[in-house]
């Protein structure tokens, strides 16, 4: 109750904030940029600074070291590169007509260092969101052979990363490594990534049991190791809830469940269809929606909450402030 909360009260803020004007409101966004820039400097920096011991834990499955949760970092990393990729796109600035200049530098830097955290959530909702906007612009432009020499080039310079940015090629090492550990081995079970398909299954297995209405929220964890148990003996590791929204969502409430869900998810994407932004971000939590359980903590839920109803509502207050 407490982590949904916020679903009650923020949209009652939004309905009454105040009207801003369009460059106030992208000021914000701005802000948001510059403010992941300096953090992804420290971030660097550190990385740098104890790059051996820090690769050697990517290679065991941890994380380079970020704020708080690395998954929701690299998620409000990949809003901060959707959002300043638009400004530059828009031709805002601040002060100066140079800072467009710098802020196609600070998004450019942004791409990059997302791809040295190598986080796989913020990739896969980064790559999910750029490529909704590229078949988008097909769409409206009809301009085939440019858009296919983007995809290509969006494909190409994927391929480059994961062959030359140290910590990338590491995370993938490890992901196949685990998988094959996981499918082959009996102690696949101790790797990190097995957590993750683990709680695929016994959340799937937890649905069949209960397709209608679920086996309830507040049972859900407790179901979720008795399951475990049964299906996984062998399973040392504490038991972990679904790593997937929509399975999260099947396992406590059911079919009733997923059904309100997505009404609740595509209404707003309905009055917003023409804000290519707003729709981006829609796109980059669908996604995200689909490899974590976004919504089951205090950061995913301000993360999606916050920034839905900021593109959406501004473009609102503010019709002349044309976001497509």
């Amino acid at each position: 109750m407490q982590t949904r909360l916020p679903f009650l009260v923020l949209f009652w803020a939004f309905a009454n904030l105040p009207t801003l004007s369009e460059r106030q409101w992208k000021s914000v966004l701005y802000l948001l940029v510059w403010f992941m820039v300096g953090l992804c400097i420290a971030i660097g920096i550190n990385f740098l600074w104890h790059f051996d011991t820090i690769i050697e834990g990517l290679g065991r499955g941890n994380p380079i070291p970020v704020p708080r949760s690395h998954v929701r970092f690299s998620l409000i990393l990949s809003t901060a590169i959707i959002s300043g990729g638009w400004l530059w796109q828009q031709g805002f600035w601040l002060r100066r007509a140079w800072e467009r200049r710098a802020l196609l530098a600070a998004v450019a830097f942004l791409f990059v260092f997302l791809h040295v955290l190598s986080v796989r959530s913020g990739l896969f909702s980064l790559y999910a969101a750029l490529l909704f906007a590229l078949l988008r612009y097909v769409w409206i432009s009809k301009r085939w052979l440019a858009s296919l020499a983007a995809l290509g080039l969006l494909a190409a310079g994927l391929w480059v990363a994961t062959e030359t940015v140290p910590s990338l090629k590491m995370r993938i090492a490890y992901m196949k490594y685990d998988w094959d550990r996981f499918n082959t081995k009996d102690d696949g079970y101790l790797y990190s990534d097995a957590v993750r398909w683990v709680s695929l299954q016994s959340g799937w297995s937890l649905w069949q049991q209960n397709p209608v209405l679920g086996t309830g929220a507040g049972d859900l964890l407790l179901e979720t190791k008795r399951i475990t148990a049964e299906m996984f003996p062998n399973y040392s590791q504490e038991p972990r809830l679904p790593h997937n929204q929509f399975i999260f969502i099947l396992a406590s409430t059911g079919l009733l469940g997923l059904a309100l869900s997505f009404v609740a998810f595509f209404w707003p994407i309905y009055y917003g269809r023409k804000n290519l932004l707003f729709l981006a971000f829609q796109v980059m939590a669908f996604a995200s929606f689909l490899i974590e359980c976004t919504l089951e903590n205090a950061i995913g839920v301000a993360w999606f909450l916050f920034y839905s109803l900021w593109f959406l509502s501004c473009t609102q207050k503010n019709p002349s402030g044309n976001i497509s």
